[in-house]
């Protein structure tokens, strides 16, 4: 009894073997054989790691990349596209684009989009550009001595059966900075009900992380330093969230980042905004 090849199937077979593989196994696939170059180029293959509701985030995008992407007529280049461009939303407060590995969806949420308090009293902090931002506009401290930056987003937004990291990017300025190296930030992401369920916890009894955000230069746990972006920025990981397939709807996630308790001055943050990345 002769075996069969795997290249010997049908064209559609080898499509649907494709579609329970990864992006990056399909692309990998195409340099098996002229009929895996040709299944792995198929709509069939790359509708499976377009999010279902991909026209409806490209109809809401305030971005000239949506008229780019509604223009590529291959669902393998409009994948490809998402994992390498931003769509903005909201006045262009907040991105989207696909994880280039596993398709699963990734949001920034700008600072534009966060809740800073006194964020809109100039005395305390600045909006202006930066050419390495993706968004408009950044908030600069200018100072304060009470630090509180919060934001909610409903999870039916992610990826389902999905981790997600909640990271808060951001710089210090090199020429005038002060107290961000001597006492930590508290971070803490967490899911609330605020229609017809519990009220928003109280900070205080929600689990939390420390981190530095400029270097001590003293002896502190490595998990309490931030970590250097490719992009230039810096980034600490505020916190998890697991995202189930069966959301409630009135769930909120919340991301809160504070300094609340040392009250001395606090100056030279730049943020960027909240991003979040499936981790899985």
């Amino acid at each position: 009894m002769s075996s069969t090849n795997i290249t010997d199937l049908p064209e559609g077979c080898i499509s649907h073997i494709l579609t329970l593989t990864s992006p990056v196994d399909v692309l990998r696939s195409s340099v098996v054989s002229k009929q895996f170059l040709s299944a792995s180029e198929s709509d069939v293959v790359w509708i499976k790691f377009l999010p279902s509701n991909v026209d409806d985030i490209v109809s809401q995008s305030s971005s000239s990349s949506s008229t780019i992407l509604q223009r590529l007529t291959s669902k393998k280049k409009q994948f490809l596209y998402l994992c390498s461009s931003h769509m903005f939303f909201n006045n262009d407060t907040q991105s989207f684009a696909l994880n280039k590995w596993s398709g699963k969806k990734c949001y920034m949420l700008g600072a534009r989009a966060l809740d800073i308090v006194w964020g809109n009293t100039p005395q305390y902090w600045i909006w202006r550009s930066l050419p390495e931002s993706r968004f408009p506009e950044i908030a600069g401290l200018l100072i304060v001595w009470w630090l509180l930056i919060e934001v909610r987003i409903k999870p039916t937004i992610l990826t389902q059966n999905t981790t997600y990291g909640a990271y808060f990017v951001y710089k210090i300025n090199v020429d005038e900075n002060h107290g961000f190296d001597l006492t930590p930030v508290k971070t803490s992401v967490y899911e609330f009900m605020d229609e017809d369920g519990s009220e928003d916890p109280h900070p205080d009894s929600v689990p939390c992380k420390c981190f530095y955000l400029k270097d001590p230069r003293t002896t502190v746990p490595r998990e309490e330093l931030p970590n250097a972006r490719d992009d230039g920025w810096m980034e600490i990981e505020m916190g998890r969230y697991y995202v189930n397939d069966c959301v409630d709807e009135r769930v909120w996630l919340k991301m809160r980042l504070a300094e609340i308790e040392q009250l001395h001055s606090k100056m030279g943050l730049i943020v960027e905004g909240i991003e979040l990345r499936p981790l899985d």
